[in-house]
């Protein structure tokens, strides 16, 4: 019984490093930065270290910041293949919409349960829009929908269109404050419409400046950015080299629009993916996705790497442990590993408890990936 993926055993048709980094991605959410945190406080390590590596500022763009991203980004990589299976001859086949629906319903109730409280079954207390699996929902949903269009014209125009008319409804509809932006305006305004003035998911938009209705123009982008990018590696007519200077000179674009846009005045906001933070996001995933695909896919270097894989492959699994089924690990952690804290300062006592909370979820992971290994046979 193997309890990693072997990255020996890959199959050639695919492409490791959408795996690899789409791993890395969630091993740092679910493990790496829950380890960081207590360990930066043990250390007395000065603040910019965990704003850095574990928090998102209003303003500027951490490495933390790059998580959520991401993740929409690898999912959107991923499009091509999950969808183009059900395509024919540039079609939607029979049964596409309905997985797409299914899909998107699936990924909608998760992300309530994640962080919109829809357990509690209070109208006071739940809501509808918070979270990122719901934001990949809504890129996979128009995904979905570029990928039935023949045009590649088109195809490329749409998050084009998206972005400037985003830009443009930020930029003039208010400012880059989090009381003065327009899209918190155009978030209460719609939740007041729909909840209770009461409900404590609206009360906490106020409170931390989040928002996800009117920035929903801008998880296709970043999606379709991340199909795009496997669309440039799976082209034939290139050679391995050629494809990946392609990509280094999206993510390179990207990049330098981002910092212009920046200098000129368009704040960089992950709290409502303002375009200079997006764009950012993308150029920096599309050179992380270049880089892997070098040094995984053209020199082979995979040795080592099946720890990722496994988080890579069901990262949807870790990422309901980070976020639905967090206080359960910990519990679990702290049943299995207080006995451990003994052997170390007292400071670290919660590095002892977070690293335990990190080989719970490592546990879990595996288990999910042997029970489909099980309903494969």
């Amino acid at each position: 019984m193997k309890l990693l993926p072997s990255p020996a055993d890959y199959p050639e048709g695919r492409l490791f490093s959408l795996d690899l980094l789409r791993g890395l991605d969630m091993f740092y959410l679910a493990v790496v930065s829950s380890v960081l945190v207590p360990l930066f406080h043990a250390l007395g390590a000065d603040a910019c270290w965990e704003t850095f590596f574990c928090s998102h500022p209003w303003e500027g763009f951490t490495l933390y910041d790059l998580i959520m991203p991401l993740f929409i980004f690898m999912c959107g990589a991923a499009v091509p293949f999950a969808l183009g299976r059900r395509m024919r001859d540039g079609r939607p086949a029979p049964g596409y919409w309905k997985h797409v629906w299914s899909r998107f319903a699936l990924l909608w109730v998760l992300g309530m349960l994640a962080q919109g409280d829809l357990a509690s079954l209070s109208i006071h207390r739940i809501s509808p829009y918070n979270n990122t699996l719901q934001t990949i929902a809504v890129g996979y949903l128009a995904a979905a929908y570029v990928m039935t269009l023949r045009s590649w014209t088109v195809r490329i125009a749409i998050p084009v269109v998206l972005t400037v008319a985003y830009g443009l409804i930020v930029h003039f509809g208010g400012d880059y404050t989090k009381d003065g932006n327009v899209t918190q305006a155009f978030e209460l305004k719609i939740l007041y419409a729909i909840l209770p003035r009461d409900n404590a998911q609206t009360a906490n938009i106020v409170t931390h400046g989040y928002t996800w209705f009117l920035p929903s123009m801008m998880f296709p982008v970043i999606t379709l950015a991340g199909a795009f990018s496997t669309e440039i590696l799976r082209r034939a007519d290139l050679g391995e080299w050629k494809r990946a200077a392609s990509l280094a000179a999206f993510g390179a674009g990207s990049l330098a629009v981002g910092w212009v846009l920046a200098f000129a005045g368009v704040r960089m906001v992950k709290h409502i993916f303002t375009v200079s933070f997006t764009l950012q996001a993308i150029g920096w995933s599309v050179l992380l996705l270049a880089a892997l695909f070098v040094l995984t896919d053209i020199w082979k270097l995979r040795r080592g790497t099946g720890l990722l894989l496994l988080f890579g492959q069901y990262a949807l699994t870790a990422y309901l442990c980070e976020s639905v089924f967090n206080g359960v690990c910990y519990a679990a952690s702290n049943r299995l590993f207080v006995g451990f804290k003994q052997f170390v300062p007292q400071e670290f006592g919660r590095v002892v408890i977070a690293v335990g909370f990190g080989i719970v979820v490592t546990a879990v992971v595996m288990v999910r990936r042997q029970l489909a290994l099980g309903k494969a046979k």
